[in-house]
């Protein structure tokens, strides 16, 4: 019997082929998101009439995940594979339907028009399932480029996948954090699959060469003012408000919490602003724990992007781990005040029912290349 990745994993088997490796790290960070969270939800009077809600949202986001993951960690790379193609679809269509049933609500709040209010669900971020769906299509067209089987217009393919969907990012929602992200996640996809150093340094150039089009053009005033105001922090106080208290409170935490520290106001703190809870909450000792287990969950998903022998796989996987790279990096340097803020959630900790469920998908996603090698070689031992 020769191995075919069209086969699925031997189902009586899968908890003993599941990459705890993966899932014990996300499943510690969800807990000590879920404590950290309701603490914070119950000590602050401005976000006590969210108790009990926010926590069970949160919890049901966490369960329903470790569905989505094991539902993905269970597909066929050719089931993942057109998937990949509906989602992309998928999540174009709740991106155009933005234009007509954003959430203005959330949009006036965040000033940006990224939501759309679903019955029986209640917000709902499309531009986090692009994500996912783009890295999958873009995987394909990558692995077909590098086999041949895409001779001619493989970056064409590329660019008309990425542009429709980065384009209402930008466009439409004005939402920098999250074109970023994209960017970001290509540049590895690319990078992984390999392209000569020269187009690299071209790309630089022209990035740095387009910064002051985009702040001009492209950033909407509360935009400009963050990024003058983490380039000049004593410039304009109230524009670092946010980070100068995120900042007050981790000093104040000493090794294991402090009331000091929980004192402390941090504005949106349940979501962009939870690594100073986490802080605040179970000290530096507690955020220590958090960065170890991302660091080591990081370093796992790229050993699998290395050892996977599927191109699709190693394509795909780099990619979503570029994603929780740059927003764990992100979240903890804009507490810390070594990033402009973004608005970037901490993956599997923040507050956030999509983010959390879309961080599951894409762990289901990476756990199905993991367990395709273990399926390999149970079907050779088969012979």
């Amino acid at each position: 019997m020769q191995y075919n990745d069209s086969q699925p994993i031997y189902r009586r088997a899968y908890f003993r082929a599941l990459d705890y490796w993966l899932l014990v790290p996300v499943l510690a960070l969800c807990v000590i998101g879920l404590f950290v969270l309701n603490n914070v939800l119950i000590n602050n009077p401005a976000y006590l009439r969210n108790w009990p809600r926010s926590i069970y949202i949160q919890a049901g986001a966490v369960i329903f995940g470790l569905v989505a993951m094991i539902m993905f960690s269970l597909l066929s790379l050719p089931m993942l594979r057109i998937s990949g193609y509906v989602l992309w679809v998928l999540s174009f269509v709740l991106q155009l339907a933005l234009l007509r049933f954003g959430d203005r609500e959330v949009a006036a709040s965040t000033g940006s028009n990224a939501w759309l209010k679903l019955p029986f669900i209640g917000s709902f971020q499309p531009s986090e399932l692009a994500k996912i769906a783009t890295c999958l299509v873009v995987g394909m067209i990558l692995e077909g480029m590098r086999t041949g089987r895409i001779e001619r217009h493989g970056w064409l393919y590329i660019a008309l996948t990425v542009a429709p969907q980065l384009g209402l990012v930008i466009g439409f929602q004005k939402d920098l954090g999250t074109a970023l992200v994209f960017m970001v996640m290509i540049s590895v996809m690319i990078f992984v699959w390999g392209i000569k150093l020269r187009y690299v340094l071209i790309t630089i150039s022209a990035l740095v060469m387009a910064v002051p089009l985009v702040f001009i053009f492209v950033l909407r005033p509360f935009q400009q003012s963050r990024l003058i105001s983490f380039l000049f922090p004593a410039l304009d106080p109230q524009s670092t408000y946010n980070v100068t208290q995120a900042k007050r409170a981790i000093a104040y935490a000493g090794l294991a919490g402090s009331e000091a520290a929980r004192s402390v106001h941090v504005p949106v703190q349940p979501s962009d602003f939870i690594f100073s809870a986490v802080a605040a909450w179970l000290g530096w000792i507690g955020a220590l724990m958090v960065i170890f287990l991302t660091v080591f969950y990081l370093i796992r998903c790229f050993l699998i992007a290395k050892r996977t022998d599927s191109l699709f796989g190693r394509y795909t996987v780099s990619g979503l781990t570029a994603i929780f790279a740059f927003h764990f990096v992100e979240n903890v340097g804009m507490n810390l005040g070594l990033m402009p803020v973004t608005g970037i959630p901490l993956p599997f900790v923040s507050q956030g029912g999509t983010a959390m469920l879309m961080n599951f998908m894409s762990l289901g996603i990476i756990m199905c290349f993991s367990l395709e090698r273990w399926n390999r070689t149970w079907i050779e031992q088969q012979v």
